[in-house]
């Protein structure tokens, strides 16, 4: 389910050689969202109902969600792109690998925001794995020397990792990623739309570790950012600001499809001030303290004037300016923009 890594996968891909190699057709455009194939990140299968169990993949360093990729061969052509004729002996002995990637078995090949890493399959003493060759933006089409590889698959916040043993001739293959997309945006209550410089989002799977954290898929992801992601349910949250102002929401994302949802806040953006009683000038150096009803401190600073993104509600304020300190209470209402907030020594408790 998630934005994951796969563990290693003892799956096997067939191998085929073809006298007469058949051009591949032509791919269409991805159906879903074709922003995923110009992706600029502003950064067994898991299905609908049920989490694969917990992995680690060394070759990322991530522990999280497993997801494993479909592989198959049985039906994929092959065209290679680089003549056989005039190689010198040692390069005929090479195998060639080619791999396309899929978001379900469905949809047409991933092109554009695809990283293929491949490393040697045999780790060196230290524990580490020897990078063959990585290709971007394509179809993996690679030739090595015949042996057993790792290939780590990656688009988005969706990873995979396969293993290929390769022998002389072609070794062909399709991954299948299961993932689809997920694009957020967030308003005010009654539709006012949020600026982006306002508003971050965090995409969590569903599950929980042993300290009771949910694990962070995608952080600080903008509004209409497009984010592919493995299909699954995912716990998203907004905020708006950097105070109290959060809304959450459960998400469902299907395979090859786009999700789309707009987050509503009932939140606002207040000015505080303290003024003096005859000219209502903003007083200097004032020290500022901001309360809940039930005493919890939400924020602090200093300064003439202190600058708030609020959830909806009603707030206590301490405003000490010299050795006096000033308490009165305001309200905070959904939609509020740039709302001064006067605190009047006159009016204002000490």
């Amino acid at each position: 389910m998630a934005c994951v890594t796969a563990a290693f996968l003892q799956a096997g891909v067939s191998s085929a050689t073809q006298a007469q190699p058949v051009v591949p057709t032509a791919k269409p455009d991805l159906p879903f969202a074709p922003e995923v194939l110009d992706m600029n990140p502003r950064g067994g299968a898991a299905g609908p109902t049920g989490a694969p169990p917990i992995s680690y993949d060394p070759l990322s360093g991530y522990q999280g969600q497993s997801l494993a990729p479909t592989l198959g061969a049985g039906n994929l052509t092959y065209a290679p792109s680089f003549a056989f004729e005039g190689q010198s002996s040692a390069e005929v002995d090479q195998a060639t690998l080619y791999l396309v990637a899929k978001l379900t078995e469905d949809t047409p090949n991933l092109t554009k925001g695809l990283v293929w890493r491949i490393f040697n399959a045999n780790p060196r003493e230290d524990g580490t794995y020897e990078q063959a060759a990585v290709i971007k933006d394509s179809d993996a089409e690679v030739r090595l020397d015949p042996g057993v590889y790792l290939v780590h698959t990656s688009f988005g916040k969706v990873t995979a990792t396969t293993r290929h043993e390769l022998t002389n001739g072609v070794t062909t293959g399709t991954i299948v990623l299961n993932a689809g997309g997920i694009r957020l945006d967030a308003a005010l209550s009654g539709d006012q739309p949020l600026n982006d410089e306002t508003v971050r989002f965090d995409i969590y799977d569903m599950t929980y570790d042993a300290l009771g954290n949910r694990n962070l898929i995608a952080g600080d992801v903008k509004p209409g950012e497009l984010v592919a992601i493995g299909a699954g349910t995912y716990h998203v949250v907004s905020r708006y600001g950097d105070l109290n102002a959060v809304v959450r929401a459960d998400l469902h994302v299907q395979a090859g499809k786009l999700t789309e949802a707009t987050l509503h806040h009932r939140a606002g953006e207040v000015t505080l001030k303290l003024v003096s009683g005859k000219n209502k000038i903003s007083l200097a150096n004032t020290a500022w303290t901001v309360l809940t009803p039930g005493g919890d401190t939400v924020a602090s600073g200093n300064g003439a004037f202190l600058d708030l993104t609020l959830a909806e509600g009603t707030y206590e304020v301490l405003a000490r300016n010299g050795a006096v300190t000033y308490r009165d209470t305001f309200e905070v209402k959904s939609g509020f923009r740039d709302v001064e907030i006067e605190i009047d020594t006159e009016k204002a408790q000490r």
